[in-house]
């Protein structure tokens, strides 16, 4: 199966179920993040996941295996394919809401002391409450019937008869890894993620925000929509720090910022969060791309800049030469040496591209738009505006209106 079919899979099952999708492959070496790295973090993890392994080969295709553990802690799986190879899990969720009672019985199962229990409850909080077997069943017949068309499967309840045989206790370390392994991952991430900011490079950082998403670990705040929004808040300095280094001015920084942090507090579910968090960092990538002065000197660097800043005012080789405390002739050759046109050429392009978002997000009236983004003269504007856009601006504006029709 292909990386982008478990990543659709993935975010299916996290945004209707906020349920955890783990795909593997023989041998099924590391399989920590089908419990989101639990025993890792509990006494004897080798012995706790070699008996899970065990489990694990011991598996039928068409059948969906509902296994519980000693947590009372409950994973799918099954082999997606007949040669029963690759290997599907599902969870981990809990079919009730944690309370005393539940936290009794690990007490009196596991002969667990306060500090022991504590440094797990977080972990327990996170888990899904699911105690419909019937709608999980249906979400996953309609994957298999989707990655593996015409096999039916089964469900079985099993649990595992050597722990249970056993009585293997689940005793937390004492320094709990579970979380500290989650954050370190996480921190080692940042750096790669600001690395493809600055470039601007879009395929790259969803790929690394892909893994990051998939990092489950402890919660800070009770509340997963807050939890998250606080995580969203921290992610958006982390592009904003990415796109400084890739010297885009701070007044684009400070409205992209800006933008998202209203986002993010106005939103109400973990489905908007993630796509939020998704859509920030395509948007700082492509303000990277747009508005990145990496390539050029420092008075370029100004004077594109102060073009920007000043669109709807009089620009002129002079103005710009005198903001740069440059000679106009040496101005106008290195402009065009760096950035390869004239800056009239420059100037006139990009109150045509600001003009663009006004006709399609706009009512303004087209002559308005023109004085707009400096050019009052109205015919002038349209003269220009068809030299570069290939139409004039009312037919332009027409086909966006047709195009929003159909």
């Amino acid at each position: 199966m292909d990386n982008s079919l478990i990543y659709f899979l993935q975010r299916l099952l996290q945004n209707t179920l906020s349920l955890n999708f783990n795909y593997y492959t023989p041998p099924y070496i590391d399989i920590s993040n089908m419990d989101i790295g639990l025993r890792r973090g509990l006494q004897n993890p080798a012995q706790l996941y070699g008996n899970l392994r065990e489990l694990l080969k011991n598996t039928e295709h068409n059948i969906f295996y509902f296994y519980t553990d000693s947590y009372k802690i409950n994973y799918i799986f099954f082999h997606p394919y007949p040669d029963k190879k690759d290997l599907i899990t599902v969870g981990p969720f809990l079919r009730n809401q944690v309370d005393k009672n539940y936290f009794h019985y690990l007490i009196i199962r596991h002969h667990l002391n306060h500090t022991e229990l504590e440094s797990i409850r977080g972990l327990l909080y996170q888990f899904p409450v699911i105690d419909d077997n019937f709608r999980l069943i249906s979400v996953l017949s309609e994957i298999i019937n989707y990655i593996s068309p015409g096999h039916t499967f089964s469900p079985l309840e099993i649990t595992d008869q050597k722990e249970e045989q056993e009585q293997t206790d689940y005793i937390p370390i004492d320094d709990y890894m579970l979380t500290a392994t989650a954050c370190e991952k996480r921190y080692a991430l940042e750096d790669s993620l600001l690395q493809a900011i600055r470039k601007g490079n879009v395929t790259e950082a969803m790929s690394v925000t892909r893994q990051f998403m998939s990092i489950v670990y402890a919660p800070r705040i009770n509340d997963s929509v807050s939890d998250k929004k606080a995580s969203l808040y921290s992610t958006n300095t982390i592009l904003r720090l990415g796109a400084v280094h890739g010297n885009v001015h701070p007044v684009y920084l400070h409205s992209l910022s800006s933008k998202f942090v209203k986002l993010i507090s106005n939103s109400n579910t973990t489905i908007e969060l993630d796509k939020i968090h998704e859509k920030m960092v395509r948007e700082y990538c492509l303000l990277v791309q747009n508005k990145s002065r990496n390539q050029y000197s420092k008075i370029i660097r100004n004077t594109l800049n102060y073009i920007d800043f000043n669109l709807s005012k009089p620009l002129t080789l002079t103005t710009l030469s005198e903001y740069c405390h440059v000679s106009t002739p040496y101005l106008s050759k290195l402009f065009k040496k760096e950035v390869g046109s004239t800056i009239t050429d420059y100037i006139m392009s990009c109150r045509i591209h600001s003009s663009l978002q006004l006709l399609s997000t706009s009512n303004l009236q087209i002559q308005e738009i023109a004085s707009y983004v400096g050019m009052s003269d109205f015919n002038y504007y349209t003269k220009i505006f068809k030299r570069i856009i290939g139409c004039t601006p009312s037919e332009y504006r027409k086909k966006l209106q047709n195009s929003s029709e159909n």
